[in-house]
C-alpha cells in the first residue's frame, strides 16, 4: 500500500515521533546512563523517569505506558514487550510508545490494529509498505496513533506502536 496523499505527511510525522521517543529512551537508559541536568528516578517496574523543568519522560518499562489512552488499541495478544516509554512534556506533545515481539505475521498485527482503531472511532489517515515493514497511522480528536510491524522470518513480528496526545 502506498501512503495516501492526504495522510502521507501525518504518517511520516507519526513514524518520526515514535522513532524519536524510542531513540530518546535508549539514549537515556543505555547511551548516557543518566541525563545531565535531569532528576533521575529508578522505578520499581524497572523503568526510569527523567525529569527537569521542561517535563518528564519514563522509559524502559516492560509493561504498557501508564498514560496509554483507553481508546487506543492494546498490544496484539501474546506480545512480549521489549521497551515502552511515555513522555509528559511541559512544552510540546505528550506521548507514549511500546515495542514488542509476537508470534504472528506482521499482516495479522496490522489487520488487528486497523480493525481496533476503526471500531474505537479512530480514522485511518495513511498506510505504507517500506523496507519490509507495514505502517499505518490514525487520528482521533487531536491525537495521532502510528504502528509499524515487520516480519522476523521465523513466524514472529516486531511491532512498534505509539500515540501522540
Amino acid at each position: 500500500m502506498e501512503p495516501t496523499s492526504t495522510g502521507s505527511n501525518k504518517l511520516y510525522y507519526i513514524i518520526g515521533g515514535v522513532v524519536a521517543l524510542l531513540v530518546l529512551g535508549w539514549l537515556l537508559t543505555r547511551g548516557f546512563g543518566g541525563a545531565a541536568g535531569a532528576n533521575v528516578d529508578r522505578n520499581f517496574d524497572g523503568s526510569t523517569t527523567y525529569s527537569n523543568e521542561e517535563g518528564s519522560v519514563t522509559v524502559g518499562a516492560q509493561s504498557m505506558p501508564a498514560n496509554w489512552p483507553s481508546d487506543a488499541p492494546q498490544n496484539f495478544a501474546g506480545a512480549t514487550i521489549s521497551f515502552s516509554g511515555a513522555s509528559n512534556p511541559q512544552t510540546g506533545q505528550a506521548g507514549a510508545a511500546v515495542s514488542y515481539t509476537v508470534r504472528a505475521s506482521a499482516q495479522a498485527v496490522i489487520d488487528y490494529y486497523r480493525g481496533s482503531l476503526t471500531s474505537a472511532g479512530w480514522t485511518i489517515v495513511g498506510s505504507a509498505n517500506a523496507g519490509g515493514a507495514t505502517v499505518i497511522s490514525a487520528a482521533k480528536d487531536e491525537r495521532t496513533f502510528g504502528v509499524w510491524a515487520t516480519d522476523n522470518g521465523d513466524g514472529s513480528a516486531t511491532v512498534t506502536a505509539g500515540v501522540g496526545m
